[in-house]
């Protein structure tokens, strides 16, 4: 296009419009990818994940002590509500967390004699807590994951039109003199110059 600058000033398009074109092209193609993006959306899935296996296993540990004060199939015991703690998900952990330090309060005077501690419940909250600011993070992280995405499509849709418009403009320009600078004009590598069916 820079070559052709001068039929394509006949058009209307100046050197001006093929240079914020390019400009576009290069900011684009610098801009943060998807790749980027769900590297960090993994990094905040791992941390998250580790800080649940902490929060599991301090839970199971109390729950190890609280086995020592009440039966298993008791309903003290039962009051916890730890039954299927490997498999619940994310917000069931983090609930499961914050009854079982209620209920720990409640039997603190029983458990105590089995090294239960206000402190054993405070850390249980921390994690908690901890727990849940890596929920939310990781779904703020989806979520500009999501709002990259769409904007990164418009701007390639924008971008590809407006290529396409200039591409056009330069097989007409040579249609009919250059069979080689007509080429150069053509996005697809195919007979038609169309985008291949992948359908097919």
């Amino acid at each position: 296009m820079r070559r052709d600058v001068a039929k394509f000033t006949t058009y209307g398009i100046l050197a001006s419009d093929i240079l914020a074109l390019e400009e576009k092209i290069t900011l684009f193609s610098d801009g943060i990818s998807d790749i980027e993006i769900l590297g960090d959306q993994t990094n905040s899935t791992a941390l998250k994940n580790i800080i649940g296996d902490e929060l599991r296993t301090a839970i199971r540990d109390l729950m190890t002590r609280v086995q020592l004060v009440f039966k298993p199939e008791s309903s003290n015991y039962r009051k916890f509500g730890t039954d299927t703690l490997s498999k619940q998900s994310d917000a069931e952990l983090l609930f499961t967390s914050r009854r079982v330090v209620r209920v720990g309060y409640f039997f603190l005077s029983e458990l105590e004699p089995k090294g239960v501690s206000a402190t054993t419940l405070a850390d249980i909250v921390t994690l908690g807590n901890n727990f849940e600011n890596g929920i939310i993070d990781l779904k703020i992280k989806i979520g500009d994951r999501d709002v990259m995405q769409e904007e990164r499509v418009e701007a390639a849709n924008l971008l590809y039109e407006k290529l396409v418009s200039y591409t056009n403009t330069g097989q007409s320009m040579w249609a009919n003199s250059n069979v080689a600078k007509y080429n150069d004009y053509v996005i697809y590598n195919t007979l038609t110059g169309e985008p291949l069916d992948d359908t097919l």
